[in-house]
């Protein structure tokens, strides 16, 4: 290994977010992506929602949810969402720093994510098995590597948009907004040119 895995994240993250207005109606949100330690090379966190939820029901994402009125910061909320899904302490995350925000288009959600590196495994975690069906983890190696398998293209509120769809080795797919900010993410490593074993 010749870098921290940490060190190629801070620098990926070092500039500053696109920040956009919530639009209509839509709820801000905030989700964690939780950066894991492991020996074989750090991984990405992903849940699946249950099958039985309103909304997003059996869908991959990332620990999140409303921003409510008593959280400090988008951070704080991501940690509390983190806490209530999975029982990830925010002490032991180190936080990293934001993605570009972006938005769910028939729940109407505008989302910053928010991204932080975690030493604690998963399996002492307490999942909230009435939202959280369970937990995935995929390589950082392969989030980066990994192309889109499709893409949608789609026309919202006058806005033009395109969203990809990933498929992962171990069966894992994402899409919808959760895929679009992997892509910001994958785009910020590719671009800091880190090692991406760690």
């Amino acid at each position: 290994m010749t870098d921290d895995p940490r060190d190629w994240l801070r620098r990926a993250l070092s500039h500053p977010p696109r920040v956009s207005m919530p639009v209509g109606k839509d709820r801000e949100s905030a989700v964690l992506l939780p950066v894991l330690r492991r020996e074989a090379g750090a991984t990405l966190l992903f849940v699946r929602k249950s099958q039985h939820l309103a909304k997003h029901a059996g869908q991959v994402g990332f620990p999140g949810g409303a921003i409510d009125a008593s959280d400090a910061s988008i951070e704080a909320a991501a940690l509390r969402e983190a806490f209530e899904e999975v029982g990830l302490r925010a002490e032991e995350v180190e936080l990293i720093g934001r993605l570009d925000e972006d938005r769910t288009f028939v729940t109407s959600y505008h989302i910053a994510p928010v991204v932080g590196w975690v030493d604690a495994p998963p399996e002492q975690w307490r999942l909230d098995t009435g939202e959280i069906e369970g937990v995935v983890e995929v390589g950082l190696t392969e989030v980066v590597e990994c192309e889109p398998v499709s893409w949608l293209d789609f026309t919202w509120a006058g806005v033009d948009y395109r969203a990809p769809r990933f498929e992962y080795s171990n069966g894992l797919v994402v899409w919808g907004a959760s895929a679009r900010i992997l892509f910001n993410l994958q785009r910020r490593l590719r671009g800091a040119a880190g090692d991406p074993i760690g």
